[in-house]
């Protein structure tokens, strides 16, 4: 059985998944398989290049696009090997990613997930300025991960066994991944190797791109429930994701920003206050961040609301005196 189940999730033919599946089959490491989950789309192995008829590629097919984390869980259930390498299918994995990732999982039987840095590139597979955001320091994960994922899942090998235990969930479209890294956290370690081992396409019709308003709404209802199961609540999922239905991304945070404060999580509520205004720069917008924070602030400690106004001012990387990649 293979070491490495490298999972690409595809629910269209794009101009850049070959040279991705190629970026597998050129892995220094050898014991792998690629697990090609197809949501949908029926595309023979031949519309998908000559690397997608290697004998170590495997075919997950799904009848119709059931989204992003049921084609993710088909993919991780029908893996054979001890680790699981996730990739999406428009990135290039470098040449010794997953050599380098084995290495590092072996190394260390605490060590949950290893990711790496990446760089960004464009349709033309032309660097672009700036790199992908991580934490490079374990010890900094936890604090983050209640804002946003730490580590490039993209380019994240994982246990097998820890992906099976933390599925992706099905009420995040298009974040689940950031839903798996806030729970991962809790239960194991995390690590970035301090090396670009993946270029990270970045185009306008992108997924993310696409899909920003429900992204935000995940992400805000991400942290409710993240907050109240590390205090030991029960995460009252589908009444929080009722709360944003219908709401555009801007009033999302907004209604998040006044529950976090009803529910004393007064420095996130800073943190969904400054965020609302991020989306909607505007006076009005303004004005409403600035009384949402007024609110959560009352009543709490004097280290709460230096804290939530420094939050609302800089944001969690400042804020929390983080350092990034």
């Amino acid at each position: 059985m293979p070491a490495v189940s490298v999972v690409m999730v595809f629910h269209r033919l794009n101009p850049f998944m070959a040279e991705a599946i190629n970026s597998v089959i050129n892995q220094t490491y050898r014991d792998w398989e690629l697990i090609l989950v197809d949501n949908g789309t029926g595309l023979s192995a031949e519309a998908l290049g000559e690397g997608a008829r290697d004998r170590r590629v495997r075919f997950v097919r799904l009848q119709s696009n059931e989204g992003i984390p049921a084609g993710h869980n088909a993919g991780v259930a029908t893996a054979k090997g001890e680790f699981v390498a996730l990739q999406d299918y428009d990135d290039l994995a470098q040449p010794n990613r997953l050599d380098l990732q084995v290495s590092a999982l072996r190394a260390d039987s605490g060590l949950g997930m290893v990711s790496a840095f990446a760089e960004r590139i464009d349709e033309t597979s032309s660097p672009l300025r700036g790199g992908v955001f991580c934490l490079p320091e374990s010890g900094q994960h936890l604090a983050y991960a209640l804002y946003a994922p730490p580590v490039i899942t993209p380019v994240a090998m994982a246990r097998r066994e820890m992906l099976l235990a933390l599925p992706y969930r099905a009420e995040f479209p298009f974040a689940a991944d950031i839903d798996l890294q806030a729970r991962l956290v809790e239960r194991w370690r995390m690590a970035v190797l301090p090396e670009v081992l993946l270029r990270y396409r970045v185009y306008a019709a992108q997924t993310t791109q696409q899909r920003s308003t429900s992204i935000e709404q995940s992400r805000a209802v991400i942290q409710v429930i993240t907050a109240r199961r590390r205090i030991g609540q029960l995460e009252d999922l589908a009444s929080t994701l009722r709360a944003v239905d219908g709401k555009n991304a801007a009033e999302s945070w907004r209604c998040t920003s006044a529950l976090c404060a009803k529910e004393g999580f007064v420095v996130l509520s800073a943190f969904h206050a400054r965020r609302s205004f991020v989306l909607e720069r505007s006076f009005k917008s303004a004005l409403k961040a600035m009384r949402l924070l007024m609110k959560a602030r009352r009543g709490c400690s004097l280290s709460e609301r230096r804290l939530a106004l420094r939050m609302f001012l800089t944001g969690p990387v400042k804020a929390l005196k983080l350092r990034p990649a």
